[in-house]
Protein backbone atom coordinates (compact mmCIF):
# COMPACT_ATOMS: atom_id res chain seq x y z
CA UNK A 1 0.00 0.00 0.00
CA UNK A 2 2.45 2.37 1.32
CA UNK A 3 4.85 1.34 -2.38
CA UNK A 4 1.91 1.97 -4.60
CA UNK A 5 1.31 5.36 -2.63
CA UNK A 6 4.73 6.32 -2.98
CA UNK A 7 4.74 5.47 -7.04
CA UNK A 8 1.47 7.96 -7.30
CA UNK A 9 3.05 10.16 -5.76
CA UNK A 10 6.41 10.09 -7.73
CA UNK A 11 4.41 9.69 -11.23
CA UNK A 12 1.75 12.70 -10.09
CA UNK A 13 4.79 15.22 -9.64
CA UNK A 14 6.72 13.83 -12.87
CA UNK A 15 3.21 14.72 -14.89
CA UNK A 16 3.01 18.24 -13.27
CA UNK A 17 6.95 18.80 -14.19
CA UNK A 18 6.14 17.43 -17.82
CA UNK A 19 3.29 20.47 -18.24
CA UNK A 20 5.28 23.05 -16.49
CA UNK A 21 8.17 22.55 -18.60
CA UNK A 22 6.09 22.26 -22.22
CA UNK A 23 4.01 25.42 -21.48
CA UNK A 24 6.74 28.07 -22.73
CA UNK A 25 4.37 29.79 -25.19
CA UNK A 26 5.15 33.06 -23.35
CA UNK A 27 8.21 32.92 -22.34
CA UNK A 28 10.81 34.20 -25.24
CA UNK A 29 14.55 32.86 -24.11
CA UNK A 30 17.44 34.91 -24.68
CA UNK A 31 20.28 33.49 -26.60
CA UNK A 32 23.94 34.31 -25.20
CA UNK A 33 24.13 37.46 -26.96
CA UNK A 34 20.80 38.85 -25.70
CA UNK A 35 18.80 38.54 -28.92
CA UNK A 36 15.79 37.32 -28.35
CA UNK A 37 15.07 34.17 -30.99
CA UNK A 38 12.04 34.27 -33.16
CA UNK A 39 11.86 30.42 -33.46
CA UNK A 40 9.97 30.24 -30.31
CA UNK A 41 7.58 32.49 -31.73
CA UNK A 42 7.16 30.90 -35.21
CA UNK A 43 7.53 27.39 -33.20
CA UNK A 44 5.65 27.22 -30.10
CA UNK A 45 4.63 23.57 -30.14
CA UNK A 46 8.79 22.79 -30.66
CA UNK A 47 10.09 21.36 -27.64
CA UNK A 48 13.16 22.28 -26.42
CA UNK A 49 16.31 20.22 -26.24
CA UNK A 50 17.16 18.79 -22.80
CA UNK A 51 20.46 19.53 -20.86
CA UNK A 52 22.11 16.08 -20.91
CA UNK A 53 23.80 14.58 -18.10
CA UNK A 54 27.42 16.46 -18.11
CA UNK A 55 25.70 19.85 -18.15
CA UNK A 56 27.43 20.74 -21.91
CA UNK A 57 24.94 23.20 -23.78
CA UNK A 58 23.51 22.23 -26.74
CA UNK A 59 23.20 25.10 -29.51
CA UNK A 60 19.61 26.30 -30.38
CA UNK A 61 19.01 25.72 -34.29
CA UNK A 62 17.10 28.63 -35.70
CA UNK A 63 15.64 27.71 -39.18
CA UNK A 64 15.21 31.43 -39.66
CA UNK A 65 18.12 34.00 -40.49
CA UNK A 66 18.62 37.38 -39.29
CA UNK A 67 18.54 39.05 -42.54
CA UNK A 68 19.18 43.14 -41.98
CA UNK A 69 15.88 45.22 -43.40
CA UNK A 70 17.26 46.34 -46.85
CA UNK A 71 16.64 50.89 -47.49
CA UNK A 72 16.67 52.45 -50.66
CA UNK A 73 19.70 54.55 -51.34
CA UNK A 74 18.88 57.91 -52.07
CA UNK A 75 20.57 59.12 -55.55
CA UNK A 76 22.92 62.03 -54.39
CA UNK A 77 21.65 65.75 -56.08
CA UNK A 78 24.86 67.07 -56.92
CA UNK A 79 24.37 71.17 -56.58
CA UNK A 80 27.12 72.95 -58.31
CA UNK A 81 29.35 75.40 -56.44
CA UNK A 82 30.60 77.98 -58.10
CA UNK A 83 34.35 78.36 -59.39
CA UNK A 84 35.89 81.10 -56.78
CA UNK A 85 37.91 83.81 -58.72
CA UNK A 86 41.42 83.63 -58.07
CA UNK A 87 43.08 86.77 -56.19
CA UNK A 88 45.95 88.04 -57.92
CA UNK A 89 48.92 88.40 -55.28
CA UNK A 90 50.09 91.32 -55.62
CA UNK A 91 53.99 92.02 -56.70
CA UNK A 92 56.38 93.87 -54.40
CA UNK A 93 57.63 97.39 -55.23
CA UNK A 94 60.88 97.36 -55.64
CA UNK A 95 62.66 100.14 -53.05
CA UNK A 96 64.03 101.84 -56.43
CA UNK A 97 62.02 101.73 -59.31
CA UNK A 98 64.66 102.04 -61.69
CA UNK A 99 67.02 105.53 -62.36
CA UNK A 100 65.74 108.19 -65.24
CA UNK A 101 68.22 108.68 -68.05
CA UNK A 102 70.97 110.54 -66.57
CA UNK A 103 72.01 111.50 -69.89
CA UNK A 104 68.37 112.84 -70.28
CA UNK A 105 68.78 114.88 -67.53
CA UNK A 106 72.26 116.13 -69.17
CA UNK A 107 71.30 116.65 -72.19
CA UNK A 108 68.54 118.87 -71.26
CA UNK A 109 70.79 120.76 -68.83
CA UNK A 110 74.27 120.71 -70.51
CA UNK A 111 73.10 123.65 -72.66
CA UNK A 112 72.46 126.09 -70.01
CA UNK A 113 75.85 125.00 -68.31
CA UNK A 114 78.71 127.56 -69.80
CA UNK A 115 82.65 127.58 -69.19
CA UNK A 116 84.07 130.61 -67.37
CA UNK A 117 87.82 131.94 -68.13
CA UNK A 118 89.02 134.31 -65.98
CA UNK A 119 92.05 136.61 -66.45
CA UNK A 120 93.13 138.70 -63.47
CA UNK A 121 96.43 140.76 -62.41
CA UNK A 122 98.07 139.95 -59.00
CA UNK A 123 100.73 141.01 -57.33
CA UNK A 124 103.65 138.90 -57.18
CA UNK A 125 106.73 139.38 -55.05
CA UNK A 126 109.88 137.52 -54.58
CA UNK A 127 113.40 137.95 -53.51
CA UNK A 128 115.32 138.96 -56.47
CA UNK A 129 112.68 140.53 -58.31
CA UNK A 130 110.39 142.30 -55.84
CA UNK A 131 106.96 143.00 -56.72
CA UNK A 132 105.40 142.88 -59.55
CA UNK A 133 102.06 142.16 -61.46
CA UNK A 134 101.13 139.33 -62.69
CA UNK A 135 98.92 137.94 -65.46
CA UNK A 136 96.75 135.10 -64.07
CA UNK A 137 94.04 132.63 -66.07
CA UNK A 138 91.80 130.91 -63.78
CA UNK A 139 88.72 128.30 -64.38
CA UNK A 140 85.11 128.08 -63.49
CA UNK A 141 81.41 127.23 -64.40
CA UNK A 142 78.70 129.09 -64.77
CA UNK A 143 74.68 128.36 -65.49
CA UNK A 144 71.96 130.45 -67.27
CA UNK A 145 68.97 130.88 -64.83
CA UNK A 146 67.22 133.54 -67.80
CA UNK A 147 66.74 133.31 -71.37
CA UNK A 148 67.82 136.41 -71.45
CA UNK A 149 71.88 135.86 -70.72
CA UNK A 150 71.52 136.19 -66.93
CA UNK A 151 74.28 133.67 -65.34
CA UNK A 152 74.49 132.71 -61.92
CA UNK A 153 78.06 131.30 -60.76
CA UNK A 154 80.45 131.47 -57.68
CA UNK A 155 81.97 134.75 -56.13
CA UNK A 156 85.30 133.85 -55.80
CA UNK A 157 85.49 132.31 -59.77
CA UNK A 158 85.10 136.19 -60.59
CA UNK A 159 86.38 137.92 -57.75
CA UNK A 160 89.46 140.55 -59.27
CA UNK A 161 88.72 139.15 -62.86
CA UNK A 162 89.41 141.81 -65.56
CA UNK A 163 88.07 139.80 -68.17
CA UNK A 164 85.14 137.08 -67.79
CA UNK A 165 85.12 135.26 -71.35
CA UNK A 166 82.14 133.02 -71.47
CA UNK A 167 82.14 129.15 -73.38
CA UNK A 168 78.63 127.97 -74.32
CA UNK A 169 78.12 124.19 -75.58
CA UNK A 170 77.18 125.32 -78.98
CA UNK A 171 80.45 126.85 -79.00
CA UNK A 172 79.60 130.59 -78.73
CA UNK A 173 81.80 132.86 -76.43
CA UNK A 174 80.89 136.29 -75.28
CA UNK A 175 82.71 138.48 -72.99
CA UNK A 176 80.53 138.72 -69.40
CA UNK A 177 80.20 141.42 -67.10
CA UNK A 178 79.53 141.48 -63.28
CA UNK A 179 75.58 142.66 -62.24
CA UNK A 180 76.77 141.81 -58.52
CA UNK A 181 78.31 140.07 -56.25
CA UNK A 182 77.77 138.91 -52.38
CA UNK A 183 81.05 137.50 -50.75
CA UNK A 184 79.05 136.02 -47.64
CA UNK A 185 77.22 133.29 -49.78
CA UNK A 186 79.94 133.31 -52.36
CA UNK A 187 77.71 134.30 -55.20
CA UNK A 188 77.54 135.98 -58.41
CA UNK A 189 75.46 137.05 -61.00
CA UNK A 190 77.45 138.05 -64.52
CA UNK A 191 75.76 138.65 -67.84
CA UNK A 192 76.10 138.17 -71.18
CA UNK A 193 74.98 139.73 -74.23
CA UNK A 194 70.82 139.96 -74.31
CA UNK A 195 69.58 137.13 -76.55
CA UNK A 196 67.35 133.87 -76.34
CA UNK A 197 69.17 131.03 -74.53
CA UNK A 198 68.69 127.89 -72.90
CA UNK A 199 68.49 128.30 -69.05
CA UNK A 200 67.17 126.04 -65.83
CA UNK A 201 64.96 126.71 -63.59
CA UNK A 202 65.73 125.97 -59.70
CA UNK A 203 64.61 123.36 -57.51
CA UNK A 204 61.89 124.03 -54.08
CA UNK A 205 64.91 123.77 -51.71
CA UNK A 206 62.07 121.66 -49.51
CA UNK A 207 61.53 119.22 -51.52
CA UNK A 208 65.36 117.79 -51.42
CA UNK A 209 66.19 115.23 -48.95
CA UNK A 210 69.14 113.54 -47.81
CA UNK A 211 69.53 110.46 -49.94
CA UNK A 212 68.16 111.76 -52.99
CA UNK A 213 70.43 111.41 -56.37
CA UNK A 214 72.17 114.54 -57.39
CA UNK A 215 74.20 115.45 -60.40
CA UNK A 216 76.78 117.69 -61.18
CA UNK A 217 78.06 119.22 -64.19
CA UNK A 218 81.48 121.73 -64.41
CA UNK A 219 84.36 122.40 -66.33
CA UNK A 220 86.26 120.12 -63.92
CA UNK A 221 90.01 120.73 -64.36
CA UNK A 222 89.74 122.37 -67.72
CA UNK A 223 89.55 119.50 -69.52
CA UNK A 224 88.80 120.01 -73.16
CA UNK A 225 85.63 118.12 -75.21
CA UNK A 226 82.81 119.88 -72.68
CA UNK A 227 82.03 119.92 -69.21
CA UNK A 228 82.27 116.70 -67.15
CA UNK A 229 79.25 115.18 -65.36
CA UNK A 230 79.25 113.37 -61.77
CA UNK A 231 76.87 111.31 -59.94
CA UNK A 232 76.45 111.10 -56.58
CA UNK A 233 73.35 111.79 -53.46
CA UNK A 234 72.74 114.32 -50.88
CA UNK A 235 74.90 113.40 -47.87
CA UNK A 236 73.55 116.01 -45.46
CA UNK A 237 71.52 119.04 -45.75
CA UNK A 238 72.18 122.89 -44.02
CA UNK A 239 76.38 122.20 -43.66
CA UNK A 240 78.05 125.45 -42.81
CA UNK A 241 81.80 125.32 -43.79
CA UNK A 242 84.83 127.67 -43.31
CA UNK A 243 86.66 129.02 -46.34
CA UNK A 244 89.17 131.59 -47.37
CA UNK A 245 86.39 133.88 -47.62
CA UNK A 246 84.36 133.16 -44.61
CA UNK A 247 81.77 130.96 -43.25
CA UNK A 248 79.01 129.48 -45.66
CA UNK A 249 75.61 128.71 -44.25
CA UNK A 250 73.11 126.23 -45.65
CA UNK A 251 75.00 123.86 -47.63
CA UNK A 252 73.91 121.25 -49.36
CA UNK A 253 76.87 117.72 -48.30
CA UNK A 254 77.26 115.58 -51.60
CA UNK A 255 79.35 112.57 -52.93
CA UNK A 256 79.05 113.86 -56.94
CA UNK A 257 82.94 114.60 -57.13
CA UNK A 258 83.26 118.22 -57.41
CA UNK A 259 87.00 119.65 -58.37
CA UNK A 260 88.96 122.43 -59.22
CA UNK A 261 86.96 124.52 -62.23
CA UNK A 262 83.46 122.68 -61.14
CA UNK A 263 83.08 125.74 -58.61
CA UNK A 264 79.56 128.05 -59.74
CA UNK A 265 78.36 124.79 -61.58
CA UNK A 266 74.77 123.69 -60.98
CA UNK A 267 74.08 120.31 -58.86
CA UNK A 268 70.54 119.43 -60.16
CA UNK A 269 67.94 116.95 -59.31
CA UNK A 270 66.87 114.11 -61.41
CA UNK A 271 63.76 116.36 -62.49
CA UNK A 272 66.63 119.04 -64.31
CA UNK A 273 66.23 121.41 -61.77
CA UNK A 274 69.24 123.45 -59.59
CA UNK A 275 69.62 122.50 -56.00
CA UNK A 276 72.43 124.42 -55.61
CA UNK A 277 75.58 125.64 -57.10
CA UNK A 278 78.85 123.69 -56.39
CA UNK A 279 81.21 125.92 -54.62
CA UNK A 280 84.08 123.82 -52.76
CA UNK A 281 85.49 120.04 -51.82
CA UNK A 282 87.33 119.33 -48.54
CA UNK A 283 90.86 117.58 -48.78
CA UNK A 284 90.18 116.18 -45.38
CA UNK A 285 88.45 113.49 -46.63
CA UNK A 286 87.11 111.56 -49.71
CA UNK A 287 83.42 111.91 -51.80
CA UNK A 288 82.31 115.05 -49.54
CA UNK A 289 81.80 118.63 -51.58
CA UNK A 290 80.04 121.30 -51.23
CA UNK A 291 77.04 123.19 -53.24
CA UNK A 292 75.65 126.51 -52.27
CA UNK A 293 71.18 125.65 -51.43
CA UNK A 294 68.91 126.78 -53.60
CA UNK A 295 67.47 128.19 -50.81
CA UNK A 296 69.99 130.78 -50.47
CA UNK A 297 70.58 131.51 -54.22
CA UNK A 298 67.38 132.52 -55.11
CA UNK A 299 66.81 135.37 -52.44
CA UNK A 300 70.44 136.67 -53.08
CA UNK A 301 70.12 136.32 -57.28
CA UNK A 302 67.17 138.46 -56.37
CA UNK A 303 68.20 141.26 -54.34
CA UNK A 304 71.57 141.44 -56.23
CA UNK A 305 69.14 142.22 -59.98
CA UNK A 306 67.09 144.35 -57.91
CA UNK A 307 69.75 146.44 -55.72
CA UNK A 308 73.18 145.29 -57.55
CA UNK A 309 74.03 143.63 -54.23
CA UNK A 310 72.02 141.55 -51.56
CA UNK A 311 70.26 143.53 -48.83
CA UNK A 312 69.06 141.50 -45.77
CA UNK A 313 67.62 142.33 -42.94
CA UNK A 314 69.95 142.23 -40.19
CA UNK A 315 68.74 140.72 -36.46
CA UNK A 316 72.76 141.01 -35.23
CA UNK A 317 72.74 137.69 -33.30
CA UNK A 318 74.14 134.50 -33.37
CA UNK A 319 71.97 131.46 -33.38
CA UNK A 320 71.52 127.84 -33.77
CA UNK A 321 68.68 125.23 -33.25
CA UNK A 322 67.26 124.24 -30.39
CA UNK A 323 67.75 120.01 -30.21
CA UNK A 324 67.16 117.84 -27.04
CA UNK A 325 70.86 117.95 -26.77
CA UNK A 326 70.81 121.66 -25.81
CA UNK A 327 67.50 121.51 -23.96
CA UNK A 328 69.30 119.58 -21.44
CA UNK A 329 73.17 121.25 -21.27
CA UNK A 330 71.12 124.89 -21.38
CA UNK A 331 68.15 123.54 -19.17
CA UNK A 332 66.18 125.36 -21.46
CA UNK A 333 62.18 125.61 -20.76
CA UNK A 334 61.12 125.13 -24.27
CA UNK A 335 61.76 122.26 -26.70
CA UNK A 336 62.30 123.97 -29.69
CA UNK A 337 62.98 127.39 -31.34
CA UNK A 338 66.33 129.24 -31.91
CA UNK A 339 68.54 129.63 -29.34
CA UNK A 340 70.52 132.92 -29.17
CA UNK A 341 74.34 132.07 -29.49
CA UNK A 342 75.89 135.16 -29.47
CA UNK A 343 74.87 139.12 -29.52
CA UNK A 344 76.63 141.73 -31.92
CA UNK A 345 77.44 144.44 -29.17
CA UNK A 346 76.27 147.36 -31.71
CA UNK A 347 73.49 145.20 -33.61
CA UNK A 348 69.68 145.67 -33.28
CA UNK A 349 69.00 142.48 -30.68
CA UNK A 350 71.63 144.59 -28.54
CA UNK A 351 69.24 147.39 -28.59
CA UNK A 352 65.86 145.08 -28.26
CA UNK A 353 67.08 143.88 -24.92
CA UNK A 354 66.98 140.06 -26.27
CA UNK A 355 70.34 138.07 -24.46
CA UNK A 356 72.86 135.35 -24.88
CA UNK A 357 70.70 132.22 -23.74
CA UNK A 358 67.30 133.88 -24.64
CA UNK A 359 65.30 131.24 -27.64
CA UNK A 360 63.66 133.11 -29.98
CA UNK A 361 59.81 130.95 -30.43
CA UNK A 362 57.97 133.44 -32.72
CA UNK A 363 58.68 136.56 -35.64
CA UNK A 364 55.80 138.86 -35.28
CA UNK A 365 53.64 135.97 -34.16
CA UNK A 366 55.09 133.60 -36.94
CA UNK A 367 55.73 129.89 -35.07
CA UNK A 368 60.08 129.82 -35.38
CA UNK A 369 61.51 127.00 -34.70
CA UNK A 370 64.58 126.73 -37.24
CA UNK A 371 67.18 128.71 -37.99
CA UNK A 372 66.04 128.43 -42.00
CA UNK A 373 62.92 129.53 -40.81
CA UNK A 374 64.37 132.53 -38.59
CA UNK A 375 66.36 133.71 -42.04
CA UNK A 376 63.63 133.08 -44.45
CA UNK A 377 61.09 135.16 -42.02
CA UNK A 378 63.44 138.14 -41.63
CA UNK A 379 64.31 138.45 -45.21
CA UNK A 380 61.03 139.25 -45.72
CA UNK A 381 61.27 142.45 -44.10
CA UNK A 382 62.53 145.57 -45.17
CA UNK A 383 65.31 147.76 -43.75
CA UNK A 384 64.45 149.67 -41.00
CA UNK A 385 61.18 147.65 -40.20
CA UNK A 386 59.94 147.23 -36.68
CA UNK A 387 58.81 143.91 -35.79
CA UNK A 388 57.61 141.65 -32.27
CA UNK A 389 60.49 139.10 -31.39
CA UNK A 390 58.49 136.37 -29.05
CA UNK A 391 61.27 135.06 -26.58
CA UNK A 392 61.92 132.10 -23.91
CA UNK A 393 63.59 133.49 -20.89
CA UNK A 394 64.13 130.88 -18.39
CA UNK A 395 60.07 130.52 -17.14
CA UNK A 396 59.11 133.70 -18.94
CA UNK A 397 57.78 134.75 -22.48
CA UNK A 398 58.91 138.05 -23.50
CA UNK A 399 57.59 140.42 -26.60
CA UNK A 400 60.53 142.78 -27.43
CA UNK A 401 60.47 144.73 -30.26
CA UNK A 402 64.08 145.43 -32.70
CA UNK A 403 64.48 146.90 -35.41
CA UNK A 404 66.12 145.81 -38.39
CA UNK A 405 69.40 146.84 -40.07
CA UNK A 406 71.09 146.26 -43.04
CA UNK A 407 72.90 142.69 -42.85
CA UNK A 408 76.81 143.42 -43.55
CA UNK A 409 77.67 140.86 -46.33
CA UNK A 410 81.34 141.28 -46.39
CA UNK A 411 83.74 142.61 -49.67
Amino acid sequence: MTNSLVKLIYLAVMIILLVIGCDTGSIDPINKNGITSETSQENPTKPVPNHTSDNTQVPIETSTAIVPIATATPTPIFIPTPTPTPTPIPTPMPLIKGLPSVSKIVSQVKPSVVSIRTESNIEQCDFFFGCRNVEQEAQGTGVLFDESGLIVTNNHVVNGATEINVFLDDGRSFIAKIRGTDPASDLAVIEIPKGTYDASSFADPDSLQIGDWVIAIGNALALPGGPTVTLGIVGALDRYIDTEGGRLFNMIQTDAAINQGNSGGPLIDLEGDIVGINTARTSQGEGIGFAVSSFTVVPVISSILEHGKVVFGWMGVGVTDVTPVIVNQENLSVNKGVLITRIDMTGPAEEAGILVGDVITAFEDIEVTTVKQLQKVVRGYDIGMEAKVTVSRGDDILDLNITLEEQPRGS
